[in-house]
């Protein structure tokens, strides 16, 4: 009985051990292992300021004959992405299984390839006189990445207002990633010559240095501001992109105005200081000191001086007949000191006419029309006339009119003088 227990106990121990190794050969044989993919490519580059959105990995315990089409297993993830931040990042996936681990990674760069945005400010062809001083507009820079680079802009080429020529400028800018941006400005300096004599003439006036626009071109000019309107005038003009000169008088506090003006690339006239006909033309010298004690405040608020005029009452203006002759010699005058001065073709008829907004526009626009070239007389310290100039942009720009500031180079528009 002993021996036959004991002949069990063999037994069984040795199906247990063939067993086992049986189990132990089915799992080696059957080859666990985990297989691991990404959700996505293994190398992303995003442009800075594209949104990274993680795929993540999938992953799953698979055998030769058991598990064949795999378990899926839970998948962790290390490592992050700074999309505000250039750079390389790795993202590791990886999943385990008791004495099984697997991982995969993926690559994600940030980039930046935008090249700064770099604007001109004024004109890109500029056209100067001979002996005109000539300073440069200057410049906008902007990065998407870097911001502000408007002081690493680096401009090439020189002017000399004193000899006759073109002259070419570049601008360049390269933000921190190498991406870079150029611009070019042209700048003509013509021949100094001798305007003709103002007498006898009509409106539309030109001389030898007068550059003729394109068809369609109007110059919307407003006298005696900046005022409480001009603000509101200037946001007119730039919800519409369009181009305007303004004739100043001193108006105290509003000539802080004159800075925004020339920043978007709006034209800054004299128009004199004191707009007393009594004072301005008593003599050439009352009339040009008050010009320059305007000019001192033109330079204050927009560093440089402007060489653009109208007369107060225009050339042809019988108020001076205090003073005979005082126009004729005049218009000679401001020429011979490097002005250019500009009467009008179009009258809006706010100085008097009416005061209400639909006229004037219908002044304007039946001015304009069938016109080539039309220099329009505004003045912006009338709140009327300011709202009237929506209405006059849109039947402009829908009529095929561009709308530009006056230069040294611009149509006069001069009056025959009367005195």
């Amino acid at each position: 009985m002993m021996k036959k227990s004991w002949k069990i106990l063999i037994i069984a121990a040795a199906a247990v051990v063939l067993l086992a190794g049986l189990f132990a050969g089915f799992l080696l044989l059957n080859d666990y292992h985990i297989e691991m993919a990404l959700n996505g490519e293994k190398e992303i580059t995003l442009e800075y300021g594209d949104t990274f959105t993680d795929e993540g990995a999938k992953a799953a315990l698979v055998g030769k004959w058991h598990l064949k089409k795999g378990k899926a297993l839970e998948v962790s993830a290390e490592g992050a992405v700074d999309e505000k931040k250039l750079g390389e990042y790795t993202i590791t996936y990886s999943a385990k299984v008791p004495r099984r681990k697997a991982e995969i990674s993926r690559v994600v760069k940030i980039v930046d390839t935008k090249k700064p945005s770099l604007k001109l400010k004024g004109e890109e062809k500029i056209t100067l006189t001979e002996g005109q001083e000539y300073k440069d507009p200057g410049f906008t820079a902007e990065d998407n990445y870097d911001g502000d680079l408007s002081k690493e802009v680096k401009t090439e080429g020189k002017v000399d207002s004193k000899t006759p020529g073109t002259y070419k400028l570049s601008y360049s800018v390269k933000d921190s990633s190498g991406n870079s941006a150029t611009a070019a400005r042209e700048v003509v300096v013509k021949k100094k010559v001798s305007r003709p004599a103002a007498s006898g003439g009509s409106a539309g006036v030109t001389d030898k240095v007068t550059v003729i626009p394109g068809e369609k071109t109007v110059y919307l000019t407003f006298d005696d501001g900046p005022g409480p309107y001009t603000a509101k005038l200037l946001d007119i003009l730039k919800k519409y992109n369009a181009k305007a000169t303004f004739f100043v008088i001193d108006k105290g506090s509003y000539m802080s105005l004159l800075g925004r003006m020339k920043n978007e690339g709006h034209a800054i006239g004299l128009h004199t200081a004191s707009h007393n006909y009594r004072k301005i033309y008593s003599s050439e010298e009352a009339f040009f000191k008050d010009i320059e004690a305007l000019q001192s405040i033109v330079v204050a608020q927009t560093g440089s001086r402007s060489t653009l005029l109208r007369f107060p009452g225009g050339s042809s203006n019988t108020v001076s007949y205090f003073n005979r002759g005082i126009m004729s010699r005049l218009v000679h005058a401001v020429t011979d000191k490097g002005y250019r001065y500009f009467d009008w073709n179009v009258s809006s008829g706010d100085a008097g006419e009416t005061t209400s907004t639909s006229q004037v526009a219908r002044n304007v626009i039946n001015g304009i029309s069938g016109k080539r070239v039309s220099v329009v007389l505004q003045h912006d310290i009338k709140g009327f006339s300011v709202n009237a100039v929506e209405q006059i942009l849109q039947w402009g720009q829908a009529n095929g009119y561009t709308f530009k500031a006056l230069d040294m180079t611009s149509p006069t528009a001069h009056h025959g003088v009367n005195n």
